[in-house]
């Protein structure tokens, strides 16, 4: 398998990240075309991530699935994708949907759409959110950013918009820090959860297909097959996940620093946006990538 051909740079992510101009007046436009890059950006970097989640339950219940086949009687028919279930998946998901969510939200506020559909991006946000395990999110908090977000109602009035996209930034700063940390931590190759799972499983098939594979007599081509496509399995599958894992962990630290820089919010209307522009440039080169590797 070749490597990925760039690496994550974050250039100064976002020293600028969002210049995001909030008092008195509205965004200029600039600022809005950068808001709407990270915002585009840290959308697809979580719909990339949700793939990566339920592919890897699915290469867990492949990778038991093939061990049976091989005699191991240990594996557990009843549960193939043991160490990521189905519910843990759900969990990881819900938490990248939340992501997804508070950008979609940022585009909503500062774009021209209707007073329901802006209300239900705020609403399907703070929902979600608040189910995420893990992440601390009070009533008051929730309460501020709805409010925030109905006093712009259905008016396009430049300085509502630009005060309720402040006060959603500032609010959800911590509990968005705090979901992309969860993320980061299941991909860390480095942590005993997430990837550790993945990775015994691999580690179990690579295991029992050398023990079985040494008696088997050369002239059974058909076990032989099996022995190989068991040991190449897992050897595939490991090498996959530790690159898309470390490529995801990059985005995921790009993504956390552009939110930590969105609260700088600077008094200015004359700014570079080629950072912000090179964020989401980033993400998409990755995201291309990721369909030749999803398969």
């Amino acid at each position: 398998m070749g490597q990925v051909g760039w690496k994550i740079g974050w250039p100064s992510v976002m020293s600028l990240v969002l210049a995001v101009t909030v008092s008195g007046c509205g965004l200029t436009a600039k600022q809005k075309a950068a808001l709407d890059s990270f915002a585009a950006a840290t959308q697809e970097f979580s719909s990339s991530a949700q793939s990566e989640f339920q592919k890897n339950r699915q290469d867990v219940i492949e990778m038991n699935r093939v061990r049976f086949e091989l005699g191991d009687e240990k594996v557990p028919l009843n549960e193939l994708d043991r160490l990521l279930t189905r519910e843990r998946v759900q969990t990881r998901l819900t938490a990248l949907q939340t992501l997804e969510d508070y950008a979609g939200l940022l585009r909503k506020l500062v774009g021209a759409v209707p007073e329901g559909e802006l209300l239900e991006a705020g609403h399907s946000f703070v929902s979600n959110l608040r189910s995420v395990k893990g992440v601390s999110f009070s009533d008051e908090q929730a309460e501020g950013i709805g409010k925030a977000v109905a006093a712009v109602g259905g008016l396009y009035v430049e300085y509502k918009r630009a005060h309720a996209v402040r006060e959603v930034i500032e609010t959800a700063n911590q509990p968005i820090l705090s979901v992309i940390n969860l993320v980061k931590r299941d991909l860390d190759p480095n942590e005993s959860g997430w990837s550790a799972g993945y990775k015994l499983t691999a580690s179990k098939l690579e295991k029992h297909a050398l023990t079985v594979g040494g008696p088997v007599p050369p002239q059974d081509f058909a076990s032989k097959s099996l022995v190989f496509k068991a040991q190449a399995m897992a050897a595939e599958r490991t090498t996959r996940f530790d690159l898309v894992s470390s490529e995801l962990m990059g985005l995921a630290s790009g993504v956390a620093e552009a939110q930590q820089n969105l609260l700088q919010v600077l008094n200015t209307s004359d700014f570079n946006a080629e950072n912000v522009h090179q964020f989401a440039k980033k993400v998409r080169e990755f995201k291309s990538i990721y369909g030749l590797l999803h398969n």
